[in-house]
């Protein structure tokens, strides 16, 4: 029979106590980011609103002929940047009619067909409840983007994010999501951690998160700086390249700076 030596015992021992403190730690720290994301959600959950739009589709083209217009209606997310009520939303959103134009083009398919959408109605639902009616005043296809602004000027300032304050990410940086809830959701605020598990540099920065598909949404370091905003990066390169499924592109947080950038050309109200 084998014995082990004292040394043996020994290591053993200490790796035993290694690996417990590592289970003491890991709840540990597991409680300190829920309690510093719930800081992230006091501070900020009020920028996180609600657009309310009505979209008239129209398909002509392909076999079918010309086609009738469908009417939808349609919630997404969105944050507000100015206490003036600017909001940012994901253009893919606002205008799903140039996302399947681009998804068909990834995919090198043939458009035979076109589609046209158009906003009959936009409303802002803030965090309190109350909605106001809104306009679109830019757009920007590139980078998914679409502003929406108040048609009227807000009894009250907006609760807004500062993108001025922001802070870049690393990989596999924990940040904190915020995406409200529709209405059976009660319009409740729902936060998520995710860890950034890629950095895309071309064409532009851009960061991957590890989960969830939602866009329109506001990304946060635990200390609660603004990474970005989450919009939809459609695929680049040649048509085809890529299968049906990433042609349809992949929800990702572009960066506070570069979203301030095109912000700064949104028409004063």
């Amino acid at each position: 029979m084998r014995v082990m030596s004292l040394n043996t015992v020994r290591g053993a021992a200490a790796w035993m106590a290694v690996a417990g403190l590592v289970w003491v730690l890991r709840p540990a720290y597991a409680d300190d980011a829920a309690a510093q994301g719930r800081q992230v959600v006091a501070k900020w959950k009020d920028a996180v609103v609600t657009a309310r739009l009505v979209i008239k589709m129209t398909m002509s083209g392909g076999p079918a002929g010309g086609g009738q217009p469908e009417e939808s209606k349609n919630d997404a997310n969105g944050t507000v940047i100015d206490p003036s009520g600017l909001t940012v939303v994901s253009l893919s959103v606002v205008d799903p009619g140039e996302m399947y134009k681009r998804m068909a083009g990834a995919v090198g398919e043939k458009q035979q067909f076109n589609i046209e959408t158009q906003l009959t109605d936009v409303k802002l639902r803030f965090a309190d409840g109350t909605e106001v009616p809104a306009k679109v005043v830019l757009r920007d296809r590139d980078l998914d983007l679409a502003f929406i602004r108040p048609a009227d000027k807000l009894a009250q300032p907006a609760a807004a994010l500062d993108l001025s304050q922001a802070a870049p990410a690393q990989l596999l940086d924990p940040v904190v999501t915020l995406n409200r809830l529709g209405n059976a959701g009660n319009w409740e605020i729902a936060p998520r951690i995710d860890r950034i598990q890629a950095i895309l540099t071309k064409p532009r920065t851009v960061y991957v998160p590890q989960g969830g598909d939602e866009v329109g949404t506001p990304a946060f370091t635990l200390e609660g700086k603004v990474v970005g905003i989450t919009v939809v990066r459609m695929p680049v390169g040649s048509p085809g390249a890529r299968g049906d499924e990433e042609s349809a592109g992949m929800a990702v947080i572009l960066p506070a700076a570069d979203l301030l950038e095109v912000a700064k050309q949104a028409p004063a109200q």
